[in-house]
């Protein structure tokens, strides 16, 4: 004989309906095709060569404000904040580092020949470059936080312990882009001409490489849409140099050419942006004049066309500085243009894009 449903039968029943129910609520809110919502666009800015007298404190001051009123995500600073004859001493660095610390937007220093390579210079002081250097790291480095008084976390190479001095070499990726910057000095990367074994030089180079390897594997893990890196010398991309061979120990012996200390590093570039299908966008410091171009060629002289470079303005240029709009998820990625104080940039300044190419 069948019984007759109770009220707990009845409420185990409802619970069923409404279990039935709310996985067809959800996928209704959640169709199967839509597709992730790009992250939204944003600006950042670039100087470099400034000040580098003590009468450029005030116009570098007002550049900053000029840029701060622009609220970018983040500006850059690509080194020389002093002169090559100005004192190394720490009044100086300590002077410079607090006029960047007081900027609203995060700020990111590297550090330029100006600022340790070329200390040992009687006008300069006559300081030891590495001691100066590792002076830098303590000052604008303390933590893993970036400058300016909205100061963002960043990765350091640093926290790796073969490299636990070069605090100076970050990441970080902002709207799926990957940023990385190098210490990469001018005066031939630092390089000497000197007998015997190039130290600072070789064991910086060894983790300049292993950290531009690591963020271009990062990008290709993540699917970044493109990567952004940073240094304060130019390279030299207009030496022949991706017609050159190696350069071998009978080169040094017999004096046949000059040591590019760049050379490594561009040919690292070509394979990297090589094997790497997103937008590619070099920005370097180390002169006063803006300029864009696509640096890297084969050995043919095929410039790539998915990597620009861009060089950023210096003293005695005070008023203008390196403006990049990032739009993700369309194309191009990147647009470069330079900025003035209190003015509209020229009807003839067209951004120029870096195109990215297609994914194989």
């Amino acid at each position: 004989m069948t019984r007759p449903c109770s009220v707990s039968c009845t409420l185990k029943g409802i619970a069923i309906v409404l279990a039935m129910l709310v996985p067809a609520a959800g996928a209704a809110a959640a169709p199967k095709d839509s597709k992730p919502t790009a992250p939204p666009g944003f600006t950042f800015a670039v100087i470099g060569n400034v000040p580098e007298r003590a009468d450029e404190e005030g116009p570098a001051r007002t550049l900053l404000d000029a840029i701060d009123a622009e609220h970018p995500a983040f500006v850059v600073h690509l080194g020389n904040l002093k002169g090559r004859d100005e004192s190394c001493a720490d009044p100086l660095l300590e002077a410079r580092h607090d006029l960047l610390d007081s900027r609203s937007a995060p700020l990111i220093y590297i550090p330029g020949d100006h600022d340790w390579s070329d200390c040992q210079r009687p006008a300069a002081g006559r300081f030891d470059p590495i001691e100066r250097l590792l002076r830098l790291r303590e000052l604008f480095y303390p933590d893993d936080n970036t400058l300016g008084q909205r100061a963002m976390t960043i990765m350091r190479q640093s926290d790796q312990a073969k490299f636990r001095s070069y605090r100076e070499n970050t990441r970080w990726e902002t709207g799926g882009v990957l940023f990385v910057t190098l210490n990469v000095p001018g005066d031939n990367n630092n390089y000497k001409n000197a007998g015997g074994r190039n130290g600072e030089y070789e064991d910086r180079l060894e983790a300049n490489r292993q950290w531009l390897a690591r963020a271009f594997a990062v990008a290709r893990q993540r699917k970044a849409p493109g990567v952004v890196i940073m240094m304060q010398a130019d390279p030299l991309f207009e030496d022949g140099w991706e017609r050159r061979r190696a350069p071998n120990l009978l080169d040094g012996l017999l004096r046949r050419r000059p040591h590019d200390g760049y050379l490594a590093l561009k040919r690292q570039l070509r394979t990297l942006t090589r094997d790497y299908d997103g937008a590619v966008l070099l920005i370097h410091g180390a002169s006063q004049t803006f300029l864009l171009d696509r640096p890297l060629k084969d050995e043919d002289g095929r410039p790539d066309p998915h990597v620009m470079r861009a060089r950023t303005y210096g003293s005695p240029t005070l008023d203008q500085w390196l403006e990049v709009s990032v739009t993700p998820g369309r194309a191009p990625l990147f647009h470069v243009r330079g900025r003035r104080i209190a003015s509209e940039p020229p009807p003839d300044a067209v951004p120029t894009p870096v195109q990215p190419i297609p994914a194989q």
